[in-house]
């Protein structure tokens, strides 16, 4: 028991007394409080999580990273949206499928959906395609009308997607604008 106790401790996060809030975490906090208002303003309560989270995971130490993190997530939510709805269009021609027949057409779906990540050269997308896939067949497929519900569902998180992928990005690049302005007006340029 000691020995399991020891081997915890040795992995405990350690606190680090110099570190220094860096520029990577005040873009993103920042891209997260530009969702948020841009969700209040524009998508009500139901954006607001994927548009945050868009946001979260595409910011990068650089624009190029940031850029093509965010051109990665686009194209997994599109992919991953687009084999939800196909999902919930199978549920509505296969009997039982809420019934617990899911558990064999979703994974089959998902593999489906890895298999065209993988064959489009896209495994930083596999993830966030699989997540959005996932979420569009469950959230919709028990609905009464599922498949206007399906599109509609999907639309609105490559909508969500698009907006914190931009805000990042955006966010990403204007302390290099800002800093290139300053840098150019010291040396006279």
């Amino acid at each position: 028991m000691r020995r399991v106790i020891e081997e915890i401790k040795s992995h405990a996060p350690k606190v680090d007394p110099h570190y220094r809030i860096g520029m990577r975490v005040i873009k993103t906090a920042a891209a997260v409080g530009l969702c948020l208002l841009f969700a209040l303003i524009f998508g009500g309560i139901e954006s607001i999580l994927i548009t945050v989270v868009a946001a979260i995971v595409t910011i990068r130490a650089t624009q190029e990273e940031t850029i093509t993190s965010g051109m990665f997530r686009i194209l997994g939510t599109i992919i991953g949206a687009a084999l939800g709805c196909l999902t919930v269009l199978i549920s509505l021609f296969l009997p039982y499928y809420n019934e617990g027949l899911f558990v064999i057409v979703i994974p089959l779906v998902l593999l489906l959906n890895l298999y065209l990540c993988n064959l489009l050269n896209m495994q930083d997308s596999c993830a966030i395609s699989c997540v959005v896939t996932i979420i569009v067949a469950t959230q919709i497929a028990p609905l009464a009308e599922p498949m206007d519900e399906a599109l509609a569902f999907a639309l609105l998180r490559v909508r969500d997607t698009f907006v914190g992928v931009t805000v990042a990005t955006v966010m990403n690049i204007i302390p290099y604008q800002i800093s290139g302005a300053i840098k150019r007006k010291k040396s006279g340029g």
